[in-house]
């Protein structure tokens, strides 16, 4: 199969476009964070912190079921039209729908809004991941999927610390002291996301469709195995990081009763570790000895961890809880799409759209069950996490590690046919 050849002055100027759109979306998810009880208070009023706590989770649940179920959606028109259209749709309708919640009159409206926003949102990652994929050699595409990801998790680390400045501070009064601040963030965020947009044909060209590429050989019972097995484990992962996004924020200012700021620092603590976890990956030695056993010891440590959340009692006990998980889901996800494209990558659009959705499902469901779940229990959400990573290693050991020794075997299989 002819790789997809994007007509673009500069692989550079590409990447830098990307990460900054990247970058954006990450920056707006984040700098919401710490702020989001805030925010709901001003359509609530005095509501319980049970009603609030569900909102919470509710919003973040909304935002993550979008992306769940339009990412599979942009991937594929991604295939069929090219990269540069579909990604400055989804980054458009993202910017539209941070401005919407900025200036939202009523709560139906915030749920309207963040639905269009995580539409949007649903396009950039595994479209970018795809064009990535489409100019680069497969070593190359290692480390550049790497950078992508690091701009992300700056974004989300960068978010919660931006968020909070603006809401206050940046007027020289407390977060809160004045109520139409807390909507500041996303109004900015979608107004500096214009020029990236505007750029993008520019630094990214135009990229030919699928359809004027060869048919695809069909694809072996053992790839579609392989690919099965990785969805679920991207579901999984991202249970927890919906759970911990949601019920950290909860946690920290109900039952901690940590200012926001404090919380900004946790979720920058959150960022910082999964960017170091990330950057681990530009390693070849480190690529090279990943295999299924040391992808179920992760999903285990991050489980462990999550366990032990009832006896956090402050907020250095709580960042370094948030720093190990972190650590820990933070790295599955690279090494997913990773070996996603490793043997096969045909239809890359497609495939990552679909491993996005699988990720944001399991982001969507950690976020609504963390938020029902506090009012029960501060650590419930936090224990039915650790169950489901447990779940994970056992998938992670047995499943993917079975379908990717397969797959590994077919195809050499199919190589020693063709050489004879």
């Amino acid at each position: 199969m002819k790789r997809l050849t994007p007509l673009t002055p500069s692989s550079h100027a590409a990447m830098a476009l990307l990460g900054a759109a990247v970058f954006v979306v990450a920056l707006g998810y984040g700098a919401g964070l710490p702020l989001l009880q805030l925010y709901l208070s001003q359509y609530l009023g005095s509501a319980e912190p049970q009603q609030i706590a569900w909102h919470v989770g509710m919003l973040g649940g909304v935002y993550s079921f979008a992306l769940f179920l339009f990412a599979p959606w942009w991937g594929r028109l991604s295939d069929r039209y090219g990269r540069t259209v579909v990604l400055m749709a989804g980054f458009a309708a993202f910017l539209v729908g941070d401005a919407v919640a900025a200036l939202a009159p009523t709560l139906s409206i915030v749920y309207a809004a963040r639905l269009l926003a995580g539409a949007g949102a649903a396009a950039i990652l595994p479209t970018a991941q795809a064009y990535i994929a489409d100019i680069s050699t497969p070593g190359d595409r290692s480390r550049r999927f790497v950078l992508l990801g690091s701009a992300s998790f700056i974004g989300f680390f960068a978010g919660p610390a931006f968020g909070t400045w603006l809401a206050g501070p940046v007027m020289g009064v407390s977060v809160g002291q004045m109520t139409s601040m807390v909507n500041w963030p996303a109004l900015v965020i979608a107004v500096g996301g214009i020029p990236i947009l505007l750029l993008a044909p520019w630094s990214l060209g135009r990229n030919r469709s699928t359809a004027e590429l060869p048919p695809t050989p069909p694809t072996t019972v053992q790839r579609r195995r392989f690919i099965l097995a990785s969805m679920v484990l991207a579901l999984l992962a991202s249970f927890a990081v919906g759970t911990f996004e949601v019920g950290f924020n909860l946690f920290g200012g109900q039952t901690l009763g940590l200012t926001n700021g404090t919380m900004a620092i946790m979720f920058v603590t959150c960022s910082v570790a999964m960017l170091v976890a990330q950057s681990t990956m530009l390693l070849p030695a480190v690529r090279r000895r990943i295999d299924h056993r040391w992808v179920a010891a992760t999903f285990v440590a991050s489980a462990l961890a999550l366990s032990f959340t009832a006896l956090v009692s402050d907020a250095g006990a709580l960042g370094l809880l948030i720093a190990v998980v972190a650590t820990g889901v933070g790295m599955i996800g690279p090494v997913l799409s990773y070996e996603l494209l490793e043997r096969d990558a045909s239809a890359r659009g497609a495939l990552l759209g679909r491993q996005a959705a699988a990720g944001n499902l399991g982001q969507a469901l950690g976020s609504v069950s963390a938020g029902s779940l506090f009012a029960l229990h501060p650590a419930a959400p936090f224990w039915l996490a650790a169950i489901v990573l447990l779940f994970g290693a056992g998938a992670a050991y047995a499943l993917w590690g079975t379908a990717r020794d397969d797959e590994i075997s077919s195809q050499n299989t199919l190589e020693v046919e063709h050489d004879d």
